[in-house]
This record gives structure tokens, C-alpha cells and sequence, in this order.
């Protein structure tokens, strides 16, 4: 009689694969979670962009007050509240004005002060 072979795998074998397995998926995980959050990262800042960009074409189209000096305002884009501060003083070019832009997605206007999602800098024409 021939002595019979068992097929499978020994108990060393199936720790080793999950131990592999184990360490590719915590690899994955992390992938996929930086991803996720330079995705939300990535849309916030460009929307706060278009606020800075669509600010800037309503001052060079005369639809906002042209107003040499600091103002905050809160501005609703995209389902949420967003503060806008702009600056505007003459330019090196008497017939320009400096315009400095900068958006957050805070909502308290301190700390939106101190942390902005967007900034802009731009001229428009001083006597339109």
C-alpha cells in the first residue's frame, strides 16, 4: 500500500499569504483615503478661484463698486458660504488699479482671514 500525500496548504503557508494580503490592503486603503481627500481639496480650491475670477470680471465690468481700500463679504457659491476679501489700491500705472483677492471656506471671518482656499491678484482699468 502506498502511503497517501494530502493536497493544501500548511498553516505557515496561509499566515504568509495573509500577511501579505493584509499589507496590500492597508496600502490600498491609504491610496484610496489620499485620493478621496485631495479630490475634496481640490474641488473646494477651485471653486473658491471661480469666486475670486467672477469677483474680479464684476469689478472690470462696472457691476461692483470699484472702492479703493479693504472689504469682506460673504458670498453663497456652490450650496455654501464662502467670505471674499478683496483689497483695491493704485497701481504703479496711474490708469490701473491693483486688485488682491482672496476667498475662504471658513465660517467664522476670523479664521477666514488668516486661512484662504484662493487667492487672486489682478488690474483693472482705473476710469472706466
Amino acid at each position: 500500500m502506498e502511503p497517501r500525500t494530502e493536497q493544501g496548504f500548511t498553516l505557515l503557508e496561509v499566515m504568509v499569504a495573509l500577511a501579505i494580503f493584509a499589507t496590500v490592503s492597508i496600502a490600498l486603503f491609504s491610496a484610496i483615503q489620499h485620493v478621496a481627500i485631495n479630490s475634496g481639496n481640490l474641488a473646494e480650491r477651485t471653486q473658491a478661484t471661480w469666486i475670486a475670477d467672477n469677483y474680479l470680471n464684476e469689478l472690470r465690468s462696472g457691476m461692483q463698486p470699484r472702492t479703493l481700500g479693504r472689504q469682506q463679504r460673504q458670498v453663497e457659491f456652490g450650496g455654501r458660504n464662502w467670505w471674499l476679501f478683496s483689497e483695491i489700491e493704485a497701481a504703479p500705472d496711474s490708469r490701473l488699479l491693483k486688485v488682491n483677492l482672496r476667498v475662504s471656506a471658513e465660517q467664522d471671518p476670523q479664521r477666514a482671514r488668516q486661512y484662504s482656499r484662493a487667492q487672486l491678484l489682478g488690474y483693472i482699468e482705473a476710469n472706466p
